[in-house]
């Protein structure tokens, strides 16, 4: 799972609602600082675009309204800039007032070939962050992929010649979506040691690699961690995406397969997560209280992200005292917020004795936000294998032809200020966790490790 920023594209429709007095304060033409959004704010309705250097594609037009059921907005006293959030969160993108939208938001690109490659090569050049990170010369790539394309490129071929361009960086975050002739495509170049293995070997067995990759994550999901890591008597919630119970009569387990999509059982609801997960918590820490555990274990070895918010709240549940966690900021903004994380000790019930954090390179996205997270507590002991290294918000962008742009602009570092982009979180014992040719045996075995890891 990705974790995709929600700015203004997310608005209710109610045409007769009666808009706030701060409306009249946001009419006219704004351009984001950092993540390539503009909006014309005119009467009751505003109008979205996405920008980069030399692109300006349109989003259309939906009732402003809607805008503040979404998102808090705080103006400036001067009314020349306004900072949005989505509620629940404390994340905001600043906004400028501009006199007009950028020039090329009056020339909108053809839905050609070429203007889709343009498009496509803008929008890296200008917001993805880390070329320097993974040593990838942009304007190299880039002069290559228009060598290859004309105005007679055939859809196909124009999606080869995008996931080229993007192939050298091995980025958890970043890639291409399509829908060619009715199928739908998705290049994703790095899905995750484990995953690529699992896809290798199902096309030299002949069979289909996305059917194998399922396979093992249903088989995981719902024998392995119920049955042979739980034995059966373990709890399942938050729509089936995590599950606690004991491994041993003293030490407790809770396995996390995202960071959302407990409310609902997809994502789209924060609020609802976040209620969800502190629910869960109060039952799986009363019961670990209860059997007075010497240990309990947080199992992030393979999980797809969500939200940052969700995972700042479980990590608040393991918290005896404030204590700053990472930093965020990103990349592509000119005067860059950058927004400090604290873990704060929940109101609700807390543990706070041994925690053993297992990690693999599986963990990825916002299961990296909580390994941030906890890292700093002085009772966690981080054990596994390095993260994904694939922290930054996936920042979405449309292409003309519909087709959607993933690609990375934020930087985070952790409390000590390090940057671990694209090369993971080093654990302090590392252990095998999805290795061999039995993952889950290996995997196993590090539970194993981990439950006789106390500090």
């Amino acid at each position: 799972m990705t974790r995709k920023p929600l700015f203004l594209l997310t608005p209710l429709v109610c045409m007769a609602c009666a808009l706030p007095p701060e409306a009249d304060q946001l009419q006219g033409a704004w351009v984001s600082d950092g993540y390539g959004i503009a909006a014309m704010i005119d009467g009751r309705s505003v109008e979205t675009f996405m920008i980069s250097d030399r692109t300006c594609i349109s989003e259309g037009r939906d009732p402003l309204w809607g805008l503040f059921q979404v998102f808090d907005i705080e103006i400036s006293p001067d009314n020349r800039a306004f900072l949005l959030r989505q509620q629940n969160t404390i994340q905001a993108i600043q906004f400028n007032r501009v006199a007009a939208l950028p020039d090329h938001c009056t020339h909108p690109p053809a839905n050609t070939p070429t203007a889709n490659l343009e498009a496509f090569l803008d929008i890296y050049a200008s917001h993805y962050a880390f070329f320097d990170l993974y040593d990838v010369d942009w304007d190299e790539q880039s002069a290559a992929a228009r060598a290859q394309v004309s105005d007679a490129t055939t859809d196909a071929d124009l999606f080869a010649v995008m996931v080229n361009a993007i192939a050298p960086l091995p980025d958890g975050h970043i890639g291409l979506k399509a829908n060619i002739n009715g199928t739908r495509q998705l290049f994703e170049p790095n899905p995750g040691a484990l995953f690529a293995r699992i896809q290798a070997q199902a096309r030299t067995a002949g069979q289909n690699p996305q059917t194998a990759e399922l396979d093992f994550r249903n088989h995981y999901r719902h024998v392995h961690i119920p049955q042979t890591i739980l034995n059966g008597r373990g709890t399942t919630a938050g729509n089936g995406f995590v599950q606690y119970g004991f491994v041993s009569p003293k030490v407790g387990y809770i396995n996390f397969l995202t960071m959302a999509a407990f409310a609902t059982g997809d994502i789209g609801d924060l609020a609802g997560d976040i209620d969800a997960v502190n629910d869960i918590l109060d039952d799986a820490i009363e019961g670990f209280e209860q059997a007075g555990v010497t240990n309990v274990i947080l199992d992030l070895s393979l999980n797809f992200g969500g939200y940052d918010d969700v995972a700042l709240t479980i990590a608040n549940r393991f918290a005896a005292e404030p204590v700053f966690a990472y930093s965020e900021y990103p990349a592509d903004a000119d005067d860059p917020i950058t927004l400090r994380r604290i873990v704060v000790p929940s109101a609700r019930q807390t543990y706070t004795g041994p925690l053993t954090l297992l990690t693999s390179d599986m963990t990825v996205s916002a299961g990296e936000i909580l390994t941030l997270a906890l890292r700093p507590l002085p009772q966690v002991t981080h054990v596994g294998e390095a993260t994904r290294g694939a922290f930054s918000d996936v920042l979405e962008m449309t292409l003309p032809n519909g087709w959607i742009v993933e690609l990375s602009n934020e930087i985070y570092t952790d409390h000590q200020g390090i940057i671990w982009e694209g090369r993971g979180i080093t654990p302090d014992h590392s252990v095998a966790v999805f290795d061999g040719s039995d993952p889950l045996a290996t995997h196993l075995g590090a539970i194993g490790y981990a439950a006789n890891l106390v500090r």
